[in-house]
């Protein structure tokens, strides 16, 4: 699979890259759809990562059809991030079925340098192509459950068409296709319990006997929770000062309710005290900084409990330790 789920100006002799441009950074610039039914919006993110020493400054993407809509996820993107470019394409809006509908999106990057990328999608919309749902959607799956899910689609204007075979991209996903009533056919989905926690999308390709639907893209998507869930992950402490104190609470969150055992990482610089050690699903946790050393404060702290899903809950404290 693919995380879930994230064009840059031509950097020449400042960045070393004496002949890259935006273009180059992208991993893709053209995304086929191939064809879809009537109804869903086809989502893809053009993906790219800052590989120049300077960062990049984005404009807001245009489109050439109505039908289209880009966005970018951020509008600076320093040196060694990565970043996408999201375009939705909304079939409804497509005014002629069974042709190739193309559409640009033109992403401006203005700083350091002005330079415009083209990226392009696209498909073939059918009216009498009908899947039920539109997409292979999991939902929230909790980490090591695993998941399956399906949906039937069916082509009305061949009686006669066969779908010979299913195939994902996604390396936490099995597809599979069997032939239904009424002429359809149901695919299905399933997720490996090894998936790991995030927000995932993927795509389930299917063969078909129709000449003019060979190929049939199928979106899959699903979110992978912990059984554990810590806000924040990690504490900013920001400047604390020699030999004052900085405090703050976090919340331990289970699918199920737990204990919390123990508290493993703390010293007579940083302390972490439980509200309630005792079995429930939510447990409040203080952090109090008491720092006696000048300089970066970092510590990772380990909350033990007693659960069978995740016994060992990480907490990453951060801050600087300034002069009274």
């Amino acid at each position: 699979m693919t995380r879930y789920l994230l064009a840059a100006a031509a950097i020449v002799c400042s960045t070393g890259l004496a002949h890259a441009g935006a273009a180059d950074l992208f991993e893709e610039k053209v995304k086929d759809f191939g064809v879809s039914p009537r109804g869903p919006v086809l989502t893809h993110y053009f993906r790219f990562t800052n590989t120049t020493n300077q960062t990049l400054v984005l404009g807001q993407p245009r489109v050439s059809c109505g039908c289209t809509s880009a966005a970018i996820f951020t509008n600076q993107v320093a040196p060694g991030e990565t970043t996408a470019v999201a375009a939705y394409m909304d079939t409804r809006r497509i005014p002629q079925a069974g042709v190739t509908k193309s559409v640009i999106v033109y992403v401006p990057f203005l700083q350091p340098n002005m330079e415009e990328v083209t990226l392009r999608v696209q498909t073939v919309t059918r009216d009498d192509l009908v899947m039920t749902p539109d997409t292979l959607n999991f939902g929230a799956v909790r980490k090591g459950q695993g998941g399956r899910t399906s949906l039937k689609m069916s082509l009305a204007a061949n009686p006669n068409w066969e779908v010979t075979e299913a195939a994902s991209t996604g390396g936490y996903i099995r597809a599979a296709v069997a032939k239904a009533e009424g002429g359809q056919y149901e695919v299905t989905a399933t997720l490996d319990p090894e998936c790991p926690v995030g927000n995932w999308t993927a795509e389930v390709w299917l063969k078909t006997n129709d000449p003019t639907a060979p190929k049939l893209r199928v979106p899959v998507s699903v979110n992978v929770v912990a059984p554990m869930a810590i806000t924040p992950s990690v504490v900013q402490l920001g400047e604390v000062r020699l030999g004052e104190s900085a405090q703050q609470r976090v919340i331990v969150q289970g699918t199920q309710p737990f204990k919390v055992l123990e508290v493993k990482g703390s010293d007579e610089q940083l302390t972490v005290k439980v509200a309630e050690p005792d079995l429930k699903p939510v447990h409040i946790l203080t952090i109090t900084a008491n720092p006696k050393v000048l300089g970066e404060l970092k510590r990772t702290v380990q909350i033990v409990t007693d659960s069978k899903e995740q016994e060992v809950v990480n907490l990453g404290v951060v801050g600087k330790v300034i002069n009274p």
